[in-house]
């Protein structure tokens, strides 16, 4: 693929729209001077994500658009406003965020102006030729309007007006065909965002030379949401460690006993481990419970599963093997954590490997971390910064290393 990165391009006095992948969690916190309550930013790593363009963006005095989603609102759902992360931006790039509907007023000082209106009622583009150089127009969730999702040509045809230049640089969604990500690349010069560009160089290292032994780390639920990036991986990867839910299933797929733990596609698992028997590594032990609430926890060879129980981590014998696979690696790629992470109980598996993976990473062997789940875990043990890589997409990072294209990439192609 020919994809040209922004900062190659001169964009001073253009306007420029950048698809943000700002889906943040957002909670309740209390207002402006203690008042009322209002939606707070629990975590803003996915909106510093956007910095580096950004800072080339306003050093270049392009006029800035920002679009993207957050979460999957039901229409015009203000709960899942914008607004909090418009907020939240400012206070990172100490610019001022105003809210604004039919006039933008004029400051001396830079400013993010959210537009609180409908684009798709009326055109609002003239707003995006009216502020000044550096200045950012920023734009409701994408996803309160259907025509988003269903790339509708009417949709694009309103949100491409708001510029002369479309960046994407939200790799979280690359594998959506949608109006944000694909349908206005199409209309507008199109290129790629600096974390973009990141995230591809990062995966196409693990793809196409990665060092030996390659280690392949897989947790979370679904065989299926997986399994094509086993299949496409296993033939780099040395060893294939698998947790979680998933790793019960292969457990199960084995003929081990797995009690009431979830389990899915274990037909799916079944022909993996037929293909790859000599590269998956199964877990050899559990912390099992009767339920979540359990107070009795133990941890069990897998052999030793009861049928009224329920596999919720790994234990700490698998921790130490699969830290001794992770030890040997040159390459490591991580998705889906190793039990419930939610609960104390059953999140040493998952520290465990985050543990060994950042001690491993940077320098000895290239790490790369993607998916939610994990990025939190990672977050907790506080190993981040030791990380090589870690990607802003769960979804997206699969299908790129299961080798599929992904749309909103593709399209950026010169």
């Amino acid at each position: 693929i020919m994809i040209k990165v922004i900062t190659s391009v001169k964009v001073s006095g253009k306007r420029v729209i950048v698809r943000a992948g700002f889906d943040v969690q957002l909670k309740e916190g209390t207002g402006f001077r203690g008042q009322g309550t209002e939606m707070k930013v629990v975590d803003d790593t996915r909106i510093r994500d956007i910095l580096p363009t950004l800072k080339y963006l306003i050093k270049q005095k392009a006029k800035i658009v920002i679009v993207s989603h957050l979460d999957r609102p039901k229409g015009w759902d203000t709960s899942k406003s914008m607004w909090p992360v418009a907020q939240d931006l400012a206070r990172i790039i100490n610019y001022k965020a105003v809210k604004f509907s039919d006039r933008i007023p004029d400051y001396s000082v830079p400013h993010i102006y959210f537009l609180t209106r409908d684009i798709v009622k009326r055109d609002y583009s003239s707003y995006s030729k009216k502020i000044k150089p550096g200045d950012i127009l920023f734009l409701e969730n994408m996803r309160f309007y259907p025509g988003e999702q269903d790339n509708d040509p009417k949709f694009v045809k309103a949100l491409s007006a708001f510029g002369d230049i479309y960046i994407n640089d939200a790799f979280s969604v690359a594998h959506r065909k949608e109006a944000s990500t694909y349908g206005i690349a199409k209309k507008l010069p199109s290129y790629a965002g600096v974390s973009l560009m990141h995230e591809i160089a990062s995966l196409n290292k693990v793809l196409r030379n990665p060092s030996h032994p390659m280690v392949l780390i897989m947790g979370g639920a679904k065989v299926a949401d997986k399994a094509g990036t086993i299949h496409h991986l296993a033939k780099h990867a040395d060893h294939i460690l698998v947790g979680g839910a998933l790793g019960n299933s292969f457990l199960k797929a084995a003929g081990y006993e797995t009690g009431k733990s979830t389990v899915a596609d274990v037909p799916l698992a079944r022909e993996l481990l037929r293909n790859y028997k000599s590269k998956i590594v199964l877990p050899l032990d559990a912390v099992v419970a009767k339920s979540e609430t359990d107070k009795n926890v133990r941890s069990v060879d897998v052999s030793k599963v009861r049928a009224n129980e329920n596999m919720y981590d790994i234990g700490p014998k698998s921790v130490r093997k699969f830290a001794e696979y992770i030890n040997k690696g040159k390459t490591l790629v991580w998705n889906g954590p190793m039990g419930i992470i939610e609960d104390k109980k059953f999140s040493f598996g998952s520290s465990g490997i985050a543990t060994a993976f950042a001690a491993k990473s940077k320098g000895q062997a290239f790490g790369v971390i993607g998916g939610g789940e994990t990025i939190q875990v990672i977050d907790r043990a506080k190993v981040a910064e030791f990380i090589d890589h870690v990607s802003t997409g769960g979804g997206s990072m699969l299908e790129y290393l299961a080798g599929k294209k992904l749309p909103g990439i593709e399209v950026l192609d010169k």
